[in-house]
Parts: C-alpha cells; sequence; structure tokens
C-alpha cells in the first residue's frame, strides 16, 4: 500500500521518463501555437470580416433573394443606421423591431413568439423554470418597456443578438424575403469557425486539467512538475487562439448584423408591403339543377398582393 504513493511522489520507474518525454513534446508544441496564436491576431478583429467571402453562397440564394437592396450595399443607403446599430447595439436592435413590426406596437410580443416554449430546467422538468409564453404577461400595456428589456437583458449576454434574430426572421416570413447571398457566407464562416474555436477550447481545457492531475500527484518528481508546467504553457497557448477566433466571430457578426440592420431598414421604407395572409380564394358554386357556375367576386391573395404593390 506504501509503495504506490512512493510511485508517484518520488517519480520511479518508467513513469518519470514518461513525464519528462510528455514535457519535452509540450515543449516543442508551445512555441508553435504561441506563434499561431500571435500570426491570427488579425482574426480576433473587424479586420476578419472579409474573410466571409471565402465561403460560397447557399446555392437557392440569388442577388438579393427579394430584399430592395443588397446586404453589401445597404450600408451606403442607409448608412446612419449601420453606424448606429454597430456602435450602439441594443438601440439599434430597439429601432429595427419596430421597423419590423412596421411601426405598430400593438403587435408586438415578447420574442414575436418564436422562443416560446420549455427552456434551461423546464425542458427535463415540468414545472420548473423557466417556460416562456409569449403574449401572457400584458405586453400590450407597456411594449415599448418589454421592447427594452428584451434587447438589453431578457437574453442574457446575447440579448441584443437573440433581438435581432427575431426581427430578421419576422420581416422574412412577413414580406416574403429569402436569405441574401452575403448574410448566408457569414452564417457559413461563423459555424465553420465556431466549431474551430470549440475544439481548441476543448483540447486547452484536456491539456490544463491533465497537467494540473500530475502536478499535484507527482509533487517530488522532477519530470512530472515539468510536464506540468509545459502542460500550463500548451494550455495557455491554446486559450490564446481560441480567445482570438471568438473575438472575430463577435467582430463578424456585429459588422454584419449592423449590415443587416440597414438593410432590414431601408427594406421598411423602400420594399414590399406586408404580404396579406388568410384571404379568401376564388370559389366556384355549382347550383343544383343548373349547369351554369358562378364565380365569386371575393379576390385572390395574390389578386390583393398585386394591388398592393401597385399602389
Amino acid at each position: 500500500m506504501d509503495a504506490c504513493p512512493d510511485f508517484w511522489t518520488q517519480g520511479c520507474g518508467p513513469l518519470d521518463s514518461v513525464f519528462s518525454a510528455t514535457a519535452d513534446a509540450l515543449e516543442c508544441f508551445s512555441p508553435f501555437a504561441e506563434s499561431i496564436a500571435a500570426a491570427i491576431w488579425c482574426c480576433g478583429s473587424p479586420i476578419a470580416f472579409p474573410l466571409i467571402y471565402c465561403f460560397p453562397p447557399d446555392p437557392h440564394t440569388h442577388e438579393s433573394s427579394g430584399w430592395a437592396v443588397s446586404m453589401q450595399q445597404a450600408p451606403a443607403r442607409e448608412p446612419l443606421m449601420c453606424c448606429f446599430s454597430t456602435i450602439c447595439f441594443p438601440c439599434g436592435q430597439f429601432l429595427v423591431r419596430r421597423r419590423a413590426l412596421g411601426g405598430d406596437m400593438s403587435r408586438y410580443r415578447l420574442w414575436q413568439g418564436y422562443h416560446d416554449g420549455p427552456h434551461c430546467f423546464a425542458r427535463y422538468c415540468d414545472g420548473a423554470p423557466i417556460t416562456i409564453e409569449s403574449g401572457t404577461y400584458d405586453e400590450d400595456k407597456c411594449p415599448n418597456l418589454f421592447l427594452c428589456l428584451e434587447v438589453t437583458v431578457l437574453g442574457g449576454p446575447c440579448s441584443s443578438c437573440c433581438a435581432f434574430d427575431v426581427s430578421r426572421r419576422l420581416m422574412k416570413e412577413e414580406r416574403d424575403l429569402g436569405t441574401d447571398p452575403t448574410e448566408a457566407r457569414q452564417e457559413k464562416c461563423m459555424e465553420f469557425t465556431g466549431e474551430i474555436a470549440n475544439s481548441i477550447s476543448q483540447i486547452a481545457c484536456c491539456i490544463q486539467c491533465a497537467g494540473c492531475c500530475v502536478g499535484c500527484c507527482a509533487t517530488d518528481s522532477e519530470g512530472a512538475q515539468e510536464c506540468s508546467a509545459e502542460a500550463k504553457r500548451a494550455s495557455r497557448a491554446c486559450w490564446s487562439i481560441a480567445r482570438t477566433l471568438y473575438n472575430g466571430m463577435w467582430a463578424v457578426k456585429i459588422i454584419a448584423i449592423g449590415c443587416m440592420s440597414s438593410q432590414m431598414v431601408y427594406e421598411d421604407k423602400h420594399g414590399r408591403p406586408f404580404l396579406i395572409k388568410d384571404a379568401p380564394s376564388n370559389m366556384k358554386m355549382e347550383r343544383g339543377g343548373d349547369n351554369c357556375e358562378e364565380q365569386s367576386d371575393i379576390p385572390t391573395v395574390n389578386a390583393i398582393n398585386e394591388d398592393v404593390y401597385k399602389g
């Protein structure tokens, strides 16, 4: 029973040589990882935004996907809105939601109902928090206050991003708009970079935990202590790479939201109006005994929308 502690503390046998070899390998890896972290500094800043053009758009998207102006041209058409929504993110999303609702705040509901349902513990246990039911919190009495809370605190650190995603989805559905090609590129870039950053974070966490365990268990082993120190250095380099990628993702997201916000404001001013839904279609009535058909004067959805567009 006493041999086991001695084995760890004194590093006897082949284990000490394993620790030393691992330390040598980490010593070679750490400078390489630190060089990568220093080389990709631009990926952690707004300069990384052009990298989205390394990714192709979705095959079904075309130049504007129905928008009155493309995402690339929108900042030139609405420069003030683009700058405002980029610099003052929550305030910009407050105005964007009002635009998406056509200025009619009586239509406002919490996250417009897109996030209704169980969340957090409620997904696993009935009655536990949190279950969202939009329209049941008296939003109609003070919609501006609820919208202010939605874009600032209700979604946690990502409140403004959640509010923007809801506004974007709402405008697409109500005005029959598609995904802009630049928007599709940005989404693919975020997904690809996020997977890399998450993988590197997991590697850094594993190296750091392993180094701490070795250093705490083999306190008197020179090889183990060297291995622990090099593991900490390697994990710091990996965390630096992941942090740079996460910062770059956030910068690209902010710039993209600024461009798309200006696109949405321009769409509200100059684009197609709301589509009218659930309108009755043409009906043919056949009277018994007569071989004649009478067409109802009730217009179709397409006819109504065409008249609206012409007006």
